[in-house]
């Protein structure tokens, strides 16, 4: 007897029941398969191990089963006896509805704020160049917090010199090649066909089992975007049977070896690509994805896309101005994409003359030019599978982020799509159009669970599961010394829903204890929202929810202290003070105090 299950914890466990179940007691052997074609299959086959020797990976399975089961039962009966409503709560659906929520309040709070950029004409002798003013020292009056211009008399002051004579300062030209983008795991692809024809997760999902259960793209339930080598020699087969044009064909080497070929990064299943059969009559919603893995694996036997990296700066009038582009020297794999909803296009990325520093240019004038700042988006189904699977981008525990970006987020490829689709079935979230949106019964559970079970709407507990999962699937802890501290948690959880969630949850009440972080200028329990700077990587600040009768924000930003609210920016704070009153803040501006 041979277990051919997937090579997990999930397919070890899987065959492992059914060999309990029939009470099969004679020898079990174990093949470790991450590939069905032929090499791969005879080289596993040679390398057999014996089946008990994965009773550690069958014990982590097995574990985590009991861990989500005694989660979710639990503290959705509690959740749901002790409000008279409905109520579930999981280990991974009560996180990601957190994520929607959290994304609608951000929304709700945002205060859109002016800001100016300043362009200008300068004429060069191979053409004229759009360049913008580059500031000395954006830290200093006249910017925000983020560096941007918000001052218009400084703008305009600034505008006002584009003109007369300059030179060019700098000149970078830099032959650069990208290599066509690895062929699709079943994140990615939902995250394209929902920007691209506004497919849900789950849609995507049931397209592909059909394309699978017809036998024209290979298994779907894929976290991996990465091929095993040894299928390589199999590529010439699989093109064969694709309707490209013989203008691309003749492009084409079915012997080049494209970075996605590696097998030491396949996982349990590898990237969704075609299997060379031929597709025929296919309904519109599975010719459209099948189109989508047929052209993403066409693409990496594609020449690179090659190109110059172009960057100049202009002085003039005492000021410096930059501008940066490309010039395309061979479009590769792109010819296959065009401008494509995957390959989007930086924003700057116009074609610029050659140049030599030194060369005189002219300024034609310039133009200041108004933009507001933007909230974040709404999310869509792909951008929330997206966010699911890189949900360690979010987290600021050090450890907690190595962990959930080894294991690919919270959910599974097989599960994320059918985690949405409970939480439109519970009323927690809604669709508008491509947009998801959460509802008041969605916002009362995240509310309520934050300021009682923090834990429970928290990703890290995933990751702290996942830590001791691996020591059970290591063999250095067992099953029991896992679930039986989850039991315990479980018991203190419950007895917190059942005591306070009584009546909070059906009226979407926040509790008077809320322990969530409020602003420190206002006090009460103003709630403050943490944002990530788009400019700035890594940078935080907070922004309070109280405004004046326009709308008005009361104060400035806040700064972020250790993951905390901090001071207002350029300002000092004399007191606290109340909720829709004083702030009691000082602020230093160009115009004195006020």
């Amino acid at each position: 007897m041979v277990n051919a299950g997937d090579p997990d914890r999930e397919g070890q466990l899987l065959i492992d029941e059914i060999l309990d179940h029939f009470r099969y007691r004679g020898r079990v052997l174990r093949v470790w398969l991450s590939a069905l074609d032929r090499t791969s299959i005879e080289k596993a086959f040679r390398s057999l191990r014996d089946n008990r020797d994965y009773k550690p990976l069958s014990d982590a399975a097995m574990a985590r089963s009991r861990a989500d089961w005694l989660t979710g039962m639990n503290f959705t009966r509690a959740s749901t006896l002790s409000s008279g409503t409905f109520y579930s709560v999981g280990r991974v659906q009560t996180p990601t509805l957190a994520l929607v929520v959290r994304r609608d309040r951000s929304i709700e709070v945002f205060v859109p704020r002016d800001y100016f950029e300043v362009l200008a004409q300068v004429r060069h002798s191979r053409g004229e160049i759009l360049v913008r003013w580059k500031p000395s020292d954006s830290s200093g009056p006249g910017f925000d917090e983020e560096g941007r211009l918000v001052d218009r008399r400084l703008a305009e002051s600034v505008s006002g010199k584009a003109s007369g004579q300059g030179k060019i300062s700098r000149f970078e030209k830099k032959e650069q090649r990208k290599p066509a983008p690895l062929p699709y795991n079943l994140s990615a692809l939902q995250k394209a066909a929902s920007a691209r024809y506004g497919m849900s997760a789950e849609d995507v999902l049931k397209t592909c089992q059909s394309l699978y259960e017809k036998k024209i793209t290979t298994y779907p339930r894929t976290d991996c975007r990465y091929l095993p080598e040894e299928q390589h020699g199999d590529a010439a087969r699989v093109l064969d049977g694709l309707p490209l044009s013989e203008g691309l064909r003749a492009q084409m080497d079915p012997g080049r070896r494209h970075p996605a070929w590696n097998t030491g990064k396949v996982t349990a299943h590898h990237a969704i690509i075609p299997t060379g059969e031929a597709a025929r009559g296919l309904p519109e919603r599975e010719q459209k994805l099948y189109d989508m893995i047929a052209t993403s694996f066409a693409a990496l036997f594609l020449p690179d896309y090659r190109y110059f990296a172009v960057s100049l700066a202009v002085e003039l009038s005492g000021e410096t101005w930059t501008a940066s582009g490309r010039q395309d020297m061979e479009t590769g794999w792109k010819a296959l994409y065009g401008r494509s909803d995957e390959e989007e296009e930086p924003e700057e990325a116009s074609p610029l003359p050659d140049c030599k520093i030194g060369d005189p240019v002219a300024g034609l004038g310039g133009k200041v030019v108004e933009k507001q700042t933007k909230p974040p988006a709404r999310f869509t189904d792909g951008t929330l599978i997206e966010a699911m699977s890189n949900i360690h981008k979010i987290v600021s525990d050090p450890d907690a982020k190595k962990r959930l970006k080894e294991t690919s987020g919270i959910g599974t490829e097989a599960t994320r799509a059918g985690i949405l689709e409970t939480l439109v079935d519970r009323e927690y979230i809604v669709r508008k159009g491509k947009q998801i949106l959460s509802t008041k019964k969605g916002r009362s559970l995240v509310g309520f669970l934050e300021a009682t079970l923090p834990d429970l709407v928290d990703p890290v507990m995933t990751a702290r599961w996942e830590d001791s999962l691996s020591e059970v699937a290591a063999g250095s802890r067992s099953m029991d010394a896992f679930v039986g501290p989850i039991a315990g948690l479980v018991r203190e959880a419950s007895l917190t829903l059942l005591t306070k969630g009584q009546e909070q949850l059906s009226s979407g009440k926040v509790p008077p204890e809320f322990s969530g972080n409020t602003c420190p200028v206002c006090g009460g329990n103003v709630p403050v929202t943490r944002m990530e700077s788009k400019k700035k990587r890594g940078v935080f600040f907070w922004i309070c929810s109280n405004r004046d009768a326009g709308g008005q924000l009361l104060h400035p930003l806040l700064s972020d202290e250790s993951g905390k609210p901090g001071k207002p920016f350029g300002t000092e704070v004399a007191r606290p003070g109340r909720a829709g009153g004083s702030s009691g803040v000082r602020t230093r501006s160009r115009r004195g105090v006020r």
